[in-house]
């Protein structure tokens, strides 16, 4: 029986880890990603020294080049996962859990687990560097110098360890030094003799007294009030404090305790263990209670998942990727998507050359993105939106932005790269270009660039690079978008003109979506006159139908662009698709069935049948907060 328990707890233990890092890989792939992005490690000594400038700053600095291993989301997992086994190993050591009782050590690694799939939104606003592996090597440090302590043969070489992690650990760990501390003096105050109560007072005195020291003689740009939170993820947003997420952080100091009330109950060791029954039946309740709070904790949000995966895949110049992500269907109650993944989806569309017959084809909504305090598209996708549609100046701020209010990252030493080689400013690409070559996964992309700096005729054949350019020719004043980032490029495109077709084309687009009667006409007449004599050409339906609902509104208004002509002549000169007009006849018939209903009751009773055209989106859709 022995036997049997001393192979099956292992493994027990072995199989969890692996079904909760195929869990994370599964559902969190894009989001681990993009975290890696958002974080920046460089093996340099101005890097490690504005790293050390804060309390526990070497464990974020360790954290922030683990956290460049999730450029291989399954690399970094299982970095992630045998970290957590070595926990759970030195757990069973220091707190003597034998037969069932060593599976009270995967409660840790589930709070673990929770800090990390809980992130959603935080994982823009997180100021923290390497925030993601902080709460895993600040346990994993934590029981390596409690594990140290247990091994000195002597009582003074233990209290001189004690002394030295006390005073020592707290600007290299910040305040996960307190857990090491409290390893070493509550199990033994547990088991021991009170003649060893000197070091749990030892202990308590240091905890107390090194915080407010340290801060008064080494780190004075930290407040005196913060001192014990350092290296501590904060979920504050302003005047927002979202007590929720710190949750998983309660759970994790209960799990330790909970690890050590075996020893506490049973101190003569052998005879405890052998209540096999009692053992497995705790051991297995509280882990089924650490899987549901993890559960409970793990955020779901389909349309944040969404979001990463569309922009990543905008990364990666995967247009039809993005389209494919929008259109996922995922367990659960469909949602309305946030005008992010609309403005993402309206870009693959665009540089897919579909937009005009596509854009209704997808849901449309302003769906809030679920936090606490309001996000703003410039914090999640305005960077990309303002790079792809040429407004460099625009993406350079927020970069800035980014890097002086969240700290610097690799995902905004990219977009400084190329906004800057769009703009010929070539020596500060290059100093951009050389930072990013000093990184463990992105000298490849800085090579790449690196040609482009040398030759930049290159990028007039660049896929990327390449539509981006004649949109960047026009005006692009940094003059205030108010963080307003699609109803900045809205206005922006609909009152410009250009004689470029792929900018003139957004000009038309973004008159149709501001429903702007006397902005479309001219973008629209403009758009016939650039095209009208291409082999096979065909207006985009949406175009079409946005056109002739406008000349059923206005019918004067088609003859003021073609003078000389009556209305009826000059609508001949716009090549409407018979399915165009029959639609249009449909659709006005439906609404005089529908005559007694409310617009809400509309909205509904219209969707199967018309929910994919202009019509229905000039007609229903109002009120759609842009942001």
């Amino acid at each position: 029986m022995k036997t049997l328990h001393k192979i099956a707890v292992p493994l027990l233990l072995v199989m969890a880890l692996v079904v909760m890092g195929l869990l994370i890989l599964r559902t969190e792939s894009d989001v681990l990603l993009r975290l890696q992005e958002l974080s920046l490690w460089l093996p340099t000594r101005h890097f490690f020294q504005t790293s050390v400038i804060y309390p526990g700053g070497v464990l974020t600095w360790m954290a922030a080049f683990m956290t460049q291993f999730f450029f291989h989301p399954w690399l970094g997992v299982t970095l992630m996962m045998l970290c957590w086994g070595l926990i759970m190993v030195l757990l069973c050591y220091h707190f003597h859990l034998r037969g069932p009782w060593r599976l009270m050590a995967l409660l840790v690694p589930l709070a673990l687990m929770a800090c990390l799939v809980q992130m959603g939104y935080w994982l823009y606003y997180m100021k923290l560097q390497g925030h993601a592996w902080v709460p895993t090597l600040g346990v994993l440090l934590s029981l390596v110098l409690a594990s140290v302590h247990m091994l000195l043969p002597r009582p003074w070489l233990k209290r001189c360890w004690l002394v030295a992690v006390g005073v020592l650990g707290y600007p290299l760990m910040g305040a996960w030094w307190v857990l090491a501390v409290a390893l070493m003096i509550v199990p033994r105050h547990l088991r021991m003799q009170k003649s060893e109560a000197i070091d749990v007072a030892l202990g308590l005195a240091l905890v107390m007294v090194v915080p407010p020291v340290m801060v008064q003689q080494f780190y004075g740009q930290v407040q005196a009030d913060t001192a014990w939170l350092a290296a501590m993820p904060s979920f504050q947003y302003g005047k927002t404090d979202c007590n929720i997420y710190r949750l998983p952080y309660y759970a994790l100091a209960l799990s330790f305790l909970l690890c050590a009330l075996p020893a506490l109950i049973y101190r003569n060791s052998e005879p405890a263990y052998k209540e096999l029954r009692l053992s497995w039946f705790l051991s297995l309740l509280l882990i089924a209670l650490g899987v549901f709070g993890v559960h409970k904790r793990w955020n779901h949000d389909t349309n944040f998942h969404k979001e990463v995966a569309m922009n990543n895949a905008i990364e990666r110049l995967d247009w039809e990727g993005v389209l494919h992500t929008m259109l996922r269907q995922d367990m659960g109650k469909p949602m309305p998507p946030t005008r992010v993944m609309v403005m993402l989806k309206n870009l693959a569309l665009f540089r897919l050359g579909r937009l005009g017959n596509e854009m209704f084809l997808y849901p449309e909504g302003a769906e809030q993105q679920h936090a606490e305090w309001q996000v703003r598209m410039t914090q999640v996708g305005g960077k990309l939106l303002y790079y792809h549609y040429g407004k460099e100046g625009f993406c350079y701020r927020w970069c800035m932005e980014d890097g002086v209010e969240f700290g610097w990252s690799v995902d905004v030493l990219k977009y400084m790269t190329k906004t800057s080689l769009i703009t010929h400013d070539w020596d500060v690409a290059q100093k951009y270009i050389d930072l990013l070559k000093k990184t463990l996964f992105h000298k490849e992309w800085a090579e790449k660039y690196q040609a482009l700096v040398r030759h930049p005729e290159l990028m007039a054949k660049d896929e990327e690079m390449a539509p981006i350019l004649p949109m960047a020719e026009f005006p692009d004043r940094l003059d205030g978008d108010n963080t307003l980032v699609e109803l900045y490029l809205l206005k922006t495109f609909s009152s410009g003109f250009g004689a470029e077709p792929y900018y003139q084309e957004m000009t038309l687009a973004c008159a149709l979506i501001m429903k702007d009667i006397d902005l479309f006409w001219p973008r629209f007449h403009q758009y016939l006159n650039m095209h009208q004599h291409e082999e096979g050409f065909r207006v985009p339906r949406y175009y079409q139908e946005a056109a002739y609902l406008y000349s059923t509104l206005e019918p004067q208004r088609p003859s003021q662009l073609w003078p000389g002509l009556t209305n009826a002549q000059a609508l001949e000169k716009i090549p409407f698709d018979d399915s165009v007009k029959q639609s249009y006849q449909r659709f006005m018939e439906f609404n005089t069935q529908c005559g007694s209903m409310s617009e809400d009751q509309k909205r509904v009773a219209f969707q199967p049948q018309f929910g994919d055209t202009f019509y229905y989106f000039y007609f229903l859709r109002r009120n759609q907060k842009t942001n």
